[in-house]
């Protein structure tokens, strides 16, 4: 497929991108860009980009998208990603009340006076990470296979179901939010369409439709108190140490990992990278924390269990705690 043919497939370019890169009298050289974990570029984000580079007309409008990147020297910093490609897991923080998830959405282009993004589901909010850097007692939510920063913080301005970006409003270190007001992360919509309008300096105006995909398994950041912290802590510690002798190994889950295991445990299905940063007991075992799933026999529990023996070799797997073992809060 030739690049035009594909960039007019795009509902995300303006078309006076076309335009420009048929007139270009000779193609640029660009960088080659490397794939970085679920947030990477595509073709056709490669292709977009580079046809910014040549002469464009008076009025272009390009909508981009950002998420939270940890950076070298410990400093939260906004990284591009792919617009068009969804996560397979996506974060966000719940307040008890209403759900954020990143979206990370600015604008790009010529001649643009303003840009509204308009939700008819939802409200959008700001987070403002300049000089933000990683601290302890922080709530912060990684997922994903490459442990990708996806929420950190939990202070968040609500902006309504439209909001405005210009040259004042779009600072450098805005991260903007789609919400919406939830029970918990089920009743968070699968998919949302955003709407961008620009108006530019010459009174035209040019609208695209950004979809927002959700269809993906939800993660999420939980705003809680000192005791409710200290149960989560006392649930957690009591699977790391029950016995697994003492539990029923699922043998159709055992089997040899290599880079990630993937997790199947009842209805739930999640990913567990292999990284540097596991700590293995002296039996070569490391735990996965628990899983819990509601099924038709009632209320189960998983641990997930990723065993190394002398050779180095990872083997993933997976133990279902007996109902009269279940953690009880005393």
């Amino acid at each position: 497929m030739r690049g035009n043919e594909l960039l007019n497939k795009m509902e995300l370019v303006d078309p006076a991108y076309l335009k420009s890169a048929e007139e270009s009298p000779s193609p640029r050289k660009h960088p080659r860009w490397v794939r970085y974990g679920l947030a990477a570029a595509c073709l056709c984000a490669v292709l977009l980009l580079s046809l910014w580079g040549v002469a464009a007309t008076d009025n272009a409008f390009l909508v981009k998208a950002y998420a939270l990147e940890l950076a070298s020297g410990g400093t939260v910093e906004l990284k591009e990603m792919d617009l068009l490609e969804p996560y397979d897991i996506w974060g966000g923080h719940f307040d008890g009340e209403n759900f954020y998830v990143n979206v990370g959405l600015r604008y790009d282009g010529n001649n643009i006076a303003s840009v509204d993004f308009v939700t008819e589901e939802g409200f959008f909010a700001k987070q403002y990470i300049g000089g933000l850097s990683i601290e302890e007692n922080v709530p912060q939510l990684y997922v994903g296979p490459e442990n990708r920063l996806a929420v950190y913080g939990t202070e968040f301005e609500r902006a309504g179901s439209a909001i405005t970006l210009n040259e004042e409003t779009m600072t450098d270190d805005l991260l903007l939010f789609w919400g919406t007001q939830a029970a918990g992360i089920e009743d968070v919509p699968k998919h949302i369409d955003i709407q961008a309008v620009a108006t530019f300096r010459d009174g035209r105006t040019q609208e695209l439709t950004i979809p927002l995909d959700l269809s993906g398994m939800g993660a999420a950041v939980f705003t809680v108190s000192e005791e409710e912290l200290q149960h989560a802590e006392d649930h957690r510690a009591y699977y790391m140490n029950l016995p697994l002798e003492k539990c029923e190994l699922l043998e159709e889950t055992v089997k040899v990992v290599t880079d990630v295991y993937e997790v199947n445990a009842g209805t739930c299905t999640d990913l567990i990278p292999i990284d540097s940063w596991m700590k293995f007991d002296e039996d070569g075992i490391w735990r996965g924390g628990m899983r819990g799933d509601l099924t038709d026999s009632g209320y189960e529990v998983y641990i997930p269990v990723i065993k190394r023996d002398a050779d180095g070799v990872y083997t993933g797997m997976i133990y279902r705690v007996p109902q009269d073992l279940h953690y009880a809060a005393e």
